[in-house]
């Protein structure tokens, strides 16, 4: 459909009025007063499509305010007369929605903006997610909107759904059967049609939705706003995220910042993690972390919650809305074997204990349990409670008054429907009775594997807000999520005190994995104070001259060949170790020649060192992650780095305890604390190096690729640590 839109004088706003501008919110795009929709089709069809789909959304689910209706030619729809030119209004509408062809967006845009309109949601596709055409139509519009500090979500949108205003503002087919009931879970995704299967979702499982928001190519109004919007939004307690990437990282993290310290949770999914769009490290870095790498860094650091199905997404979100922490649950099941196994997923996952009920709690279930069953966590009740009217009841109830609870979780086979309905009304009153004497939510989860035959009280108990879960991995999911969070809130990390590091990167980076040679790369790391054992390098054919330096060192010397292209240079056979005298040194030498003629090796040169005797050897890798920024990775070093991939990663910056628990995260901790008896080796000396290595992330250049010290060699407690090797690829850090 070809639009023909009057010109109208644009004038772009004074830097005053610009200011002014740029502190609108999006409210006006979320809970817009009143909307405009240019790109109506006035066709009768089933399925609607485009800004005639929202429009019939919106009346379908009772959006309050004034909507007008721009078309091609004057007509009415369904009653409602249309416009030809948004100039034509008689009021300036608060949003204005876009289902134009791409080619006519701008102008519909600019026509909005001189309206006075700050507020634009873009359906129409066909920019930058379409090529290189695509992507100059939308860094026109990034301008035209940016400059009169307007939010615009989109282009390539379905839109959005706000449930508690009943705006349906989205084209997606799925609100046709109806909305999820309003509540306090936020759902932000970078996907259109996935929205029908989390509303699908949310419906099922009666998790209540603040809000859906689709937020196609970001060009102007990107995820961290929406973060933002929802840390800041009242009816939200719980964000949830469907991720593609992140396109301005500082934003999310400053977002994060706001969620973590408004004790607003956020969970995510993500997805699109391929190398393929992404800078991948260098060397053994990119190896060891995968794709997950920095992400995962950032879960831990920003306190997120990242869950691996996309299924538990929105369960996950609702129930840390739902239920507070729990360190000890108290697990009450018809089913010993159910139980059993939810007992298990529990105890493996580290974050809660299972305690006995106190004789307190015995005695009051004495009549409700016969004696030959456990009266341990879990306790199998089996069928007895129900053979009396308020059986279960009395034993739930005792369960939450248990102080050495807290939590309570109800584990069910598909069981009888008077049974079922049993549990979910002593729920039910035990919430009423938690709410009226305590306060909020009573602190009851239920895992009940019967959707089909104990439909009626699943249903019943989620309308009360009960989490319920058919899974028992979706339940420790929860159960984790929750006591991650906490602790996140409890000892937030560095990166949450202070955000991201400043970079001195300017412009785009150049991609270059070209490894420096090790002479190269030591005497770069060595102009920034970085100290190494006694070496010198010299020219691959002047033996003589490294014999006199050797002699300078002094025996037993550590040879190395320095080859063009090489950074594994054992796999040649190009490292001695502990020569002990000159002919052995020679020998060496003219083994390293023979082999590098053998492979055909292009020799730079000869690298001699003292021979230092360290205890173990470990890695230490500063890497730039195309979304985080700076990642630092340490592990397990030398020939056990990739045979053992016992490595962390961490985003910068890191403090002096983050580094600490970095290091005991890795198995090679052992070691180094010294097991079985060993000698402790010297970790605050390493902990020293690595702070040191970490501070050269603010002053990255724009060709850095990353640093490998590997490895270092760790003494005993006071001997210290030795850079026995190092690789710079791409430009190296500046002073």
């Amino acid at each position: 459909m070809i639009f023909i839109l009057n010109l109208i004088l644009c004038i772009k706003p004074s830097q005053t009025e610009q200011c002014k501008d740029e502190a609108v919110s999006i409210e006006s795009l979320i809970n817009p007063k009143s909307i405009a929709i240019v790109g109506v089709s006035t066709k009768k069809a089933t399925f609607q499509v485009g800004g005639r789909a929202i429009f019939d959304h919106l009346r379908l689910h009772g959006y309050p305010h004034h909507i007008d209706l721009i078309t091609r030619e004057q007509t009415t729809i369904d009653g409602q007369g249309t416009y030809t030119n948004l100039s034509y209004l008689p009021e300036v509408p608060d949003c204005v929605v876009v289902s134009v062809p791409a080619v006519d967006v701008y102008q519909t845009i600019e026509q909005g903006l001189s309206l006075g309109t700050r507020a634009f949601l873009v359906i129409t596709g066909g920019f930058s997610e379409s090529g290189e055409a695509g992507t100059a139509l939308q860094a026109q519009l990034v301008d035209l909107v940016t400059s009169y500090g307007a939010a615009m979500l989109g282009p390539n949108t379905t839109g959005y759904v706000n449930f508690n205003s009943r705006i349906a503002m989205s084209s997606t087919s799925r609100i046709t059967a109806g909305l999820p009931q309003s509540g306090e879970v936020g759902l932000v995704i970078q996907s259109g049609a996935l929205g029908s299967a989390m509303l699908e979702h949310a419906i099922h499982d009666g998790i209540g939705l603040s809000y859906l928001i689709s937020t196609g190519n970001e060009a102007v109004t990107d995820l961290g706003d929406y973060i933002d919007f929802l840390v800041e939004d009242a009816n939200t307690s719980a964000i949830a995220l469907y991720v593609e990437g992140f396109r301005r990282t500082p934003k999310i993290v400053a977002a994060a910042q706001k969620a973590l310290a408004a004790n607003k949770p956020i969970v995510l999914y993500k997805t699109g993690r391929s190398d393929a769009g992404r800078r991948a490290a260098a060397g053994h870095t990119g190896a060891l972390i995968g794709n997950r790498g920095a992400y995962d860094a950032a879960v831990r650091q920003l306190g997120w919650i990242d869950v691996r199905s996309i299924e538990d997404l929105l369960p996950t979100a609702h129930y840390l809305v739902k239920s507070r922490p729990a360190k000890a649950i108290g697990i009450l099941t018809l089913s010993g074997g159910l139980g059993g196994c939810l007992a298990d997923a529990l105890e493996e996952t580290g974050k809660v204990t299972l305690p006995a009920p106190n004789e307190t709690t015995i005695e009051r279930m004495r009549q409700d349990i016969p004696p030959f069953l456990s009266v341990k966590n879990p306790v199998d009740i089996a069928g007895t409670p129900f053979r009396r009217a308020g059986g279960f009841a009395a034993c739930l109830d005792a369960f939450l008054d248990d102080p050495a609870f807290d939590a309570v979780t109800i584990a069910n086979t598909p069981i009888v429907a008077p049974w079922a309905k049993d549990v979910s009304d002593a729920v039910a009153d035990a919430m009423a009775r938690w709410r009226k004497e305590k306060g909020g939510n009573a602190p009851i989860s239920v895992v009940w594997p019967a959707e089909i035959f104990n439909a009626d009280a699943l249903k019943a108990l989620r309308q009360q807000g009960v989490p319920v879960f058919s899974r028992i991995d979706s339940f420790t999911t929860a159960v984790v999520a929750a006591s991650t969070f906490a602790e996140a809130r409890a000892t937030p990390s560095r990166l949450i005190r202070e955000g991201l590091p400043k970079l001195s990167i300017q412009g785009a980076p150049t991609i270059n994995d070209e490894a420096r040679n090790e002479a190269d790369s030591k005497r770069h790391l060595k102009s920034l104070g970085f100290s190494f054992p006694a070496e010198a390098f010299l020219a691959p054919n002047d033996h003589d001259a490294l014999c006199v330096e050797a002699q300078k060192i002094g025996y037993p010397i550590t040879l190395k060949g320095m080859a063009e292209g090489v950074v594994h240079k054992s796999e040649y056979g190009l490292v001695a170790v502990a020569l002990p005298n000159e002919e052995a040194l020679r020998q060496r030498l003219q083994e390293m020649n023979a082999s590098a003629q053998k492979h055909r090796l292009s020799m730079e040169g000869f690298l001699i060192s003292e021979t230092v005797r360290p205890q173990t050897e470990v890695f230490l890798a500063l890497s730039i992650d195309p979304e985080f920024g700076p990642v630092l990775t340490f592990g397990a070093g030398g020939i056990y780095t990739e045979l053992l991939k016992d490595v962390t990663t961490r985003l910068l910056p890191l403090d002096r305890t983050e580094i600490v628990d970095m290091i005991n995260n890795c198995r090679i901790s052992r070691i180094l604390h010294g097991m079985r008896g060993r000698t402790a080796l010297d970790v605050d000396a390493l902990v020293d190096f690595i702070e040191a290595f970490a501070a050269l992330a603010p002053h990255l250049g724009i060709d850095f690729q990353g640093v490998e010290i590997n490895p270092i060699g760790v003494g005993k407690a006071g001997d210290g640590v030795w850079v026995l090797d190092a690789t710079i690829f791409g430009k190296g850090p500046t002073a």
